[in-house]
Formats: structure tokens, sequence, C-alpha cells
């Protein structure tokens, strides 16, 4: 038997049902008497609500249940800033906003009643900018404001819903300190998830009160404490039950849609199933958050950074209530991930009427490390420095504090921009632009950032049955990262057995212990930590099972390869299947939890991005992708990789082709088919090295991976199109008409 089970690639837990269809997604699940629910939007980004008649939506045969804004309470809901209402009942805030729900006994009679509802509308001054949301002028989009329940909140400027400040050193001085100051402004659009597995849930009812819940949301433990919240009942009386979860990137966390769910399976008296049409998940989802960042920073001559003053303006859109936070670690990468005594970063999310932002990878940071690295090339050519030499010359090294404060212990970006160089042959001289002879501009990009491994609640138990069989049960909502598995080889590895002897049991809601739900890289640092524990804990139970079968002191018996040794006396073991066997009736149990503030340990990461640009269109191919990263043990490899894969492609989207068109409040991009995701023919050959650390937060040491390197793709492309074309794009995504424009202007194309 091999030695260790980290390390090794072993495929998915759940990989053949996937593959052969045997999943059940939430869309999958009928119950009996079941019912189709579906709701009537708004036409307009903002008004006041002065009627809306549903009589003849009722009057219409099939129709078991009508609910709008007054058939609920008015309590509002969020994930921390409670500040939406189920229904919309005095005004609505964004195009989309649900007016009404309707249940019906099939699709056709539910489509032909949202078409009987009648809503009168007046319509109100709407804003759409976060620039201009803020100005005095703006319409007040929230003047109940002041009495809405959450934190980061700021009263003092108009139509901003959360701040956040974090200061080091004294900004005034650093600027006085400094020979020359740099100062740009970037934008970045909306992105969405464009997950493939769409939003869908059930919600069903029994003649006691107790809710049974099928939904994808990625958080189960949540749904529950939400639903008990709003329906006033015992968490108790609420079961969500284990379903598969498809695709997510963070867009499957708001849950004011399950509430509206809740209440048209409470005014039906039957089970009510929505499955959202792709229209309704772009039009109303949870999408990355445009956003505005203004950089100020001040440089001595030798290249050091002494001042930097950034701050990031996010759309929020309508509401807030999606937001795991009312506030985004993006604020607080503003200034990268470089060493500077004098540091002022300010974020703001500001209401306007566009649809409610969620999370999406690396939430807000995408935002903002686009405009820094971006911002480093600049200053560096104004230098006259090499972009790799000024970023080692500033980059934050053992011993120095994040720019907001923090601590940071074993920082490795040196030692990954110095890997990089090596792998990528980007030499320290800036390479010259090219021509090559089909008229195509060559050009490179080099980017770096770092990720913070954040905070989180996780619990597992793993038992041993009579059989002596292993079987990790777990709360876990597994959207794609592979938890399952890697979970199994953190289980396997502390007991010392084989894999496949580990089963995975997930649990609902009733039969699992509590998970708050896997987002921002959980899944190892997290919930892998959890299990571990568990495995211990179920490690313990054995020897004092065995030193009872030996009568001696538990600290004379060892755990060693999968089973009870007792110490000083050649060839006294117990195996599991022993062990089992001498528990009865009643199975061995082990219990982990782990609960945990953020780390002082990052990932540091950099890219290289090769460039060719059309000199004739300005269309971009990126041919190669040249990544390094620090790492510790690993896992699961294949499993890394394709997370850092997964990461580098998203990356490229957003840079290149994603937006989620608005205008004037309107989604425009209405299906996946407008909506441009990156396909395999955009994909470039990536070629990885990882960077040797020393610490991790995680079981065996090991680093999160999860959200790395998505954020520095778009900068390493956006200073690659530089270096081909001379051309600084400081809007996302680089598009090829504004490359063309700026080439046309240089007088460079053909």
């Amino acid at each position: 038997m091999p030695s260790t089970v980290i390390g090794r690639s072993l495929p998915r837990v759940e990989g053949e049902k996937k593959v052969t269809g045997a999943c059940v997604y939430s869309a999958d699940v009928v119950r009996p008497n079941t019912l189709w629910g579906g709701y009537a939007r708004s036409p307009y980004p903002h008004a006041r609500i002065v009627r809306v008649d549903a009589s003849r939506a009722k009057r219409l045969r099939g129709v078991v249940a009508v609910v709008t804004g007054q058939d609920v309470s008015s309590r509002l809901v969020g994930l921390q800033l409670k500040d939406k209402p189920v229904y919309a009942r005095d005004r609505v805030r964004y195009i989309g906003e649900k007016v009404a729900g309707v249940a019906a006994v099939d699709k056709d009679i539910l489509e032909d009643a949202l078409a009987l509802i009648e809503v009168e509308y007046e319509e109100l001054p709407a804003v759409f900018d976060p620039l201009e949301a803020i100005r005095p002028e703006a319409p007040l989009l929230h003047p109940d404001y002041l009495s809405y329940e959450g934190p980061f909140k700021e009263p003092s400027i108009r139509n901003v819903r959360s701040f956040q400040r974090f200061t080091k050193g004294n900004i005034d001085e650093g600027f006085a300190e400094a020979d020359q100051i740099f100062e740009n402004t970037f934008r970045t659009n909306a992105v969405h998830q464009a997950f493939l597995e769409p939003r869908a849930g059930m919600v069903e009812i029994d003649p006691e009160g107790r809710v049974s819940v099928w939904h994808c949301h990625q958080a189960p433990f949540l749904v529950r404490k939400y639903i008990a919240e709003r329906a006033d009942i015992p968490e108790e009386m609420v079961i969500v039950h284990p379903v598969a979860t498809g695709g997510s990137f963070g867009g499957k966390l708001g849950y004011d849609d399950i509430i509206s769910l809740h209440a048209l399976a409470q005014a039906a008296g039957r089970p009510v199933k929505i499955v959202e049409s792709y229209s309704d998940l772009l039009q109303d989802g949870e999408p990355r958050h445009a956003a505005v960042v203004s950089l100020k920073i001040g440089v001595k001559k030798d290249g050091r950074i002494c001042a930097w003053d950034g701050k990031i303006y996010y759309n929020g859109g309508a509401y807030g209530a999606r937001t795991p936070q009312n506030a985004f670690t993006g604020t607080t990468m503003l200034a990268g991930s470089y060493r500077t005594p004098h540091v002022r970063m300010e974020g703001y999310i500001v209401y306007t009427n566009q649809v409610p932002g969620g999370y999406f990878r690396a939430p807000g940071e995408v935002q903002s490390l686009f405009a820094v690295e971006s911002q480093m090339d600049i200053m560096a050519e104004k230098l006259g420095l090499d972009p790799v030499e000024f970023r080692l010359k500033n980059v934050l090294q053992e011993g120095d504090s994040q720019p907001s404060g923090r601590p940071l212990r074993d920082p490795r970006g040196k030692e990954v921009l110095e890997r990089l160089v090596k792998v990528s042959g980007l030499k320290r001289k800036k390479p010259a632009r090219l021509r090559n002879k089909s008229g195509v501009l060559l050009g490179r990009g080099v980017a770096l950032g770092n990720h913070h491994i954040g905070p989180g609640e996780s619990s597992a138990e793993l038992f041993l049955d009579p059989r002596g069989a292993l079987r990790l049960v777990t709360g876990v909502r597994d959207v794609g990262v592979g938890a399952y598995t890697m979970h199994r080889q953190v289980a396997a590895e502390t007991l010392g057995v084989e894999p496949e002897l580990v089963e995975i049991g997930i649990g609902g809601t009733d039969t699992a212990t509590y998970d708050e739900g896997i987002r921002a890289q959980r899944g190892i640092h997290i919930e892998g930590r959890a299990v571990a524990r568990a495995a211990n804990s179920l490690v313990e139970e054995l020897c004092k099972l065995a030193a009872s079968s030996w009568q001696v002191d538990p600290a004379q018996v060892k755990w060693e390869k999968g089973r009870a040794r007792l110490s000083g006396a050649r060839g006294k073991y117990l195996d599991l299947k022993a062990l089992g066997r001498m528990a009865g009736s009643s199975p061995l149990k082990g219990f982990g939890h782990c609960k945990d503030n953020a780390s002082d340990i990052y990932c540091f990461y950099a890219a290289v991005a090769d460039v060719e640009v059309d000199a004739e269109t300005g269309q971009v191919k990126v041919p190669r992708i040249y990544f390094a990263i620090d790492v510790t043990d690993i896992i699961n490899p294949i499993i890394h990789q394709g997370q850092i894969d997964g990461s580098v492609i998203q990356g490229l989207g957003f840079a290149l082709m994603e937006h989620l068109a608005v205008e004037d409040g309107r989604v425009m991009t209405l299906n996946l088919g407008d909506y441009k995701i990156p396909t395999v023919q955009d994909a470039p050959r990536l070629i990885t090295s990882l960077v040797k650390a020393e610490a991790g937060p995680g079981p065996f040491g090991t680093k999160a991976i999860a959200e790395c390197g998505i954020s520095i793709i778009a900068p390493a492309i956006a200073n690659g199109i530089y270096n081909a074309t001379g051309v600084r794009l400081k809007e996302a995504p680089l598009a090829a008409e504004k490359i063309r424009a700026g080439l046309t202007a240089s007088g460079k194309t053909h």
C-alpha cells in the first residue's frame, strides 16, 4: 500500500454519476401534486407601485395561488444587509424585480396567469452609474436606509450602502515624500457567473408545518436558518434535503428567491417548484459588480512606492441582500502586493437602479487588481523601469504587513516573480514591439497578485460500522471544487487507510452536522480541517476501544497504518474490521469542528500573457499564459491544477469578452448565446509552475487555491496589449473596437 494518500490524483467521488446523468439536481425533484411557480416582474428601473390587481389571474382555471407584496410580511431580507422585500410592495427599484408570484398546475397556465396580473406604476427618476448616484442631486433610492439591519453602513453619503476604509501610516506625509505622483481611473463592467445548472428549487410544507426544501444553494444550513426566521418556526422544522449542485462560482448564495418560493408554497398548500430560465438568470441574477477604480500613487526617484491612495466604487445595484458580506475584500487589494508605508484604501458599494450584484469568484478583487496591475506598468514605463524589476523592488516580503495593515506570514511574492521570469523566458529588459508578416502585433504582459485565505465554520462526522466500513457524513454541497474527493483523502491519510475504504455520505440539514457553506476556499481550509479533526477523533475512540479490549491504559495504544497497535507487544494489533465487530451494533463516531478567522497566510501568484493583436481589426488572441503560484503540499494535484485552469479561463473571459450589457437598467444579454464566454478554441496553452512555501492553514499544512489566479489575467493581457500596440485600455473587457480605435488614432492600422 502506498505510504500516503495526500498528493495522489484520485478521480472525483461524484464523477461517474455526473457523466452518466445519474446525479439528482434540484430541477429533477418532483413531489406528488407539485405545482409550477413563476414571477411577474417589473418593467421599470424605478417606479412607485400604485395598484396591483391579480383578480383575473386568480380566477384562471388551474391557478392555485397568487402572492403579492401585500400578502407577505413587510420584513426585509438579506444575507447580511437586510434591505430587500420578498415581493416589491410600495416601489420597484430595478427591471426584473419580483412583483407577484403565481403557482399553477402547469407551465402554460402559469404563463397565462402572469400575463393577467395588472400593475399600475408611476415612474420615478432612476440612476445607473455609481458616481452619478452619490451626487447630492441624485434620486434617493432607499429613504428608509437608516432602519436597515446590517454592518459597514454609511449614512452620510447619498446612496452609499456600504463603506470601508483601511489606512496605514500618514497618507499626506507619504505624498509629501514622493518625487512623482501618478493618477489614473479604471472601469470594469458587470459579469455573470454563466453557470450551466439553472437556479432551481422546490418547497413542500406538510400539515404539521414542517418545511422540506430542495434547492441548488451553496449553503443549506443557512437556507434552513433563513426560512425558519421568516416563518417564525424552529430550525428543526425546516429540512434542506441533499441534491447535487451544479456550477455556481458564488452565484447561488442569495436567498430572497427561496423565501419567495416558500411564500408561494404556503399560499398554495401544495409543493411548488421553480426552474428559472436563463433569461431570468441573466435579468435577475447575482452578477459581479461593475466598478470604477481611482488610484493615486506616490513614488520616489529610486522606484520605491511611498504613498498609495485608492478608491473603488462598486455598482451595487438596487439591493445589497445578495452579498454574504455587505463589503468586499477587493477594497483591501487596492494597493496590491506591494510594500507601501503610507496607504489609504476606501471601498464604496453604491445603490443604483440595476440588477443587484452578488459574489463571483474572488469578489471585488478582480476589479481592484485590474486597476492596480495596469497602474504598475504605467508607472514603470514613466519611471523608465522594467515592469518586473519595478515589482520586485516593491513586493511584500517577510516582516512586512499587508497594505491594509493585516499581518503577513511566509510571503512568497519575490520567489513567484523570479520563477515566472525563468519559466516564461521573460527578460528583465522590456521586449520590443514586433509585427509579423501577417500583420499581427505581438506583446507580453505581466501581473502579480495575492489572495487571502478566509474564515468560516464547518463540522463533520466519521463513522466505523460493525463491518469495519468507514462513512464520512458531511453537509457540504460540492459545487465542482472536488471537495468530497479531497475530504476522502484527508480522512484516509489521517487513518492510514486506502481512500476507497472511506464512503462519502452527503446529508441534509436533518442528518449532517453544521456547515456554513462552501465558498471562499472553505473546501479545504475550513471543511477539510473539520474532516481531519473528525478522523483524529475517531482514532482516539478506536484506541480507547482497543485499550479496553487489552485492559491497558489508552496511552499504550498507538494508531499505525489503519490499525491499533499495543506498544511493546510485537504483533499485537486490531484492524478496523475487528474493532468494528467489537463496537457491536452502535457505530463508533468521530466528530470534527472547525471555526476559524481569516489566516495571516496568503497565496502569491503571477502571470505572463503572450498576446497577438490583429493590426487591422484589433482582435486579440492569447496563445500562451505562464502562471506561477506558491504552494505547500497538494492534496489532489489534478484537482489543484483544475482550479488554476478554471481561474485562468474565467480571467480570460473577464479580460476579453464577458460583459453583462445593461442599458438604462435593462439587461440586454438575455441568453447565453448573446452572453459570450470562452470556449475551448479560446483557451491558451497554460504553463504552470509551483513555488514551494513553508506555511499553510489547511490540513497537513496545505494552502487554498480555489480563488487564486483569476484576478491577474486581465491586467496581464492589458499590459501585453499595450506592449504590442502602445494602446492603453483602462476599461474591461478589452474590446477589439477599443484597440482598433487606439491603433487608428496612432496611425498603426493598415
